[in-house]
């Protein structure tokens, strides 16, 4: 089951300072991903061993799902043409399209991970 998020701008008491609840840090084990909508957006979450990471679940080359990608050392591969982006910054890291991967920030408060309502 994907969870739902209130629509970006809407009242949500689990809104705080900018930044929504969308998942129990518990939900989301070592080593998993799993993609959350926020408003109209589908957001992927990673969990790396750097931390948790949210970046847009859909490929800015191929217009793909990111979910299921391979992710290495910071850098996550789009299943379907093999662009790869730093997780942190989102910018592509190699030849295959030039326009970045969109981030997100996230916070985890109480054992529940929350992302800011606008990407980076």
């Amino acid at each position: 089951m994907i969870p739902i998020v209130p629509k970006a701008g809407a009242v949500n008491p689990a809104s705080v300072e900018g930044f929504v609840d969308v998942l129990a840090a518990d939900d989301l084990p070592p080593g998993s991903q799993q993609s959350v909508a926020l408003g109209f957006q589908r957001v992927l979450l990673c969990h790396t061993p750097a931390g948790i990471h949210a970046v847009a679940d859909l490929c800015p080359h191929a217009l793909q799902p990111m979910v299921g990608s391979e992710i290495r050392d910071g850098v996550i591969r789009c299943a379907k043409h093999g662009a790869l982006f730093d997780l942190v910054t989102g910018k592509p890291k190699n030849g295959v399209t030039d326009r970045s991967l969109r981030v997100y920030p996230v916070r985890i408060r109480d054992g529940r991970i929350a992302l800011a309502v606008a990407p980076n």
